[in-house]
């Protein structure tokens, strides 16, 4: 590679980070969907806030091998993995693939907890007519996404979108959601915008961790709403892996996947 001072010099590249979505990063630690591709966390636990312990490279290649040599293993029925004999991590250099895996801001933050979980929480309380005239009741500003028609007529959504929807979504929900329920929204979107600061202290996470257990704190009033009987979802539990994948990697905004999309 040609350096900054402009010699040609051999690199021996190392993998440190590995960017990509949740099908993706399940596809390159070899595990099924139902699971975390970074811990071993079971697949009925994905709502605690517990965190568990990581996987460990040495073990899974030794599960695949006998796996693959006996085609009948506990160990690799109860960890969920797949029929993936020799990925190609095997044999790189001072790499673990499993801390390698980066937070997705676009698909696990704005597309999975704040568009697919909590917009849709509070359109069951509210009814989606009452959300729409909500949205297009919403003064207009320079600089502010006015959706006029509602949400509700929104074919394809973006990154922008989501974000614009960020902007005013507690607001919309003042005086007719239950204190618990805008406890929830404004644990996960403060939790959201601590992961989108593009550089972090001690104080931003530990007040990002907060916001995650303020969160788990008051999740229950969603069951005892009738809305969801479980929060068994692998992108609520990605959640727990934010703050030491920062801590090892830095700022989760530099592998967001709406960059390279």
């Amino acid at each position: 590679m040609v350096c900054t001072d402009r010699f040609i010099r051999r690199v021996h590249p190392i993998l440190a980070a590995y960017v990509a979505n949740f099908p993706e990063q399940c596809l390159v630690a070899c595990n099924k969907e139902s699971h975390c591709p970074c811990c071993l966390v079971k697949s009925q636990d994905h709502g605690d806030l517990d965190e568990c312990p990581c996987h460990s490279m040495v073990d899974m290649l030794k599960t695949l091998q006998r796996k693959r040599k006996n085609k009948q293993s506990k160990k690799f029925n109860k960890e969920g993995l797949c029929k993936v004999y020799e990925p190609f991590w095997k044999e790189l250099p001072f790499t673990n693939i499993f801390a390698c895996i980066t937070p997705d801001i676009l698909h696990q933050l704005h597309k999975g907890i704040f568009h697919d979980h909590l917009v849709q929480w509070c359109i069951s309380i509210l009814g989606e007519k009452e959300m729409d005239a909500r949205f297009q009741a919403v003064s207009q500003y320079p600089g502010l996404c006015h959706f006029k028609k509602g949400i509700s007529a929104v074919s394809q959504w973006t990154g922008r979108e989501h974000r614009e929807m960020e902007r005013v979504f507690v607001g919309l929900l003042s005086s007719v959601a239950e204190e618990s329920v805008l406890v929830i929204a404004c644990s996960l979107l403060n939790f959201i915008y601590y992961a989108q600061f593009q550089q972090h202290t001690d104080k931003t996470l530990a007040a990002m961790q907060d916001s995650l257990g303020l969160f788990h704190m008051h999740k229950d009033i969603i069951m005892e709403l009738g809305i969801r009987e479980h929060f068994n979802v692998p992108k609520i539990h990605s959640l727990i892996h934010y703050v030491s994948s920062i801590q090892a990697l830095g700022s989760a905004d530099g592998y967001n996947t709406e960059y390279p999309e």
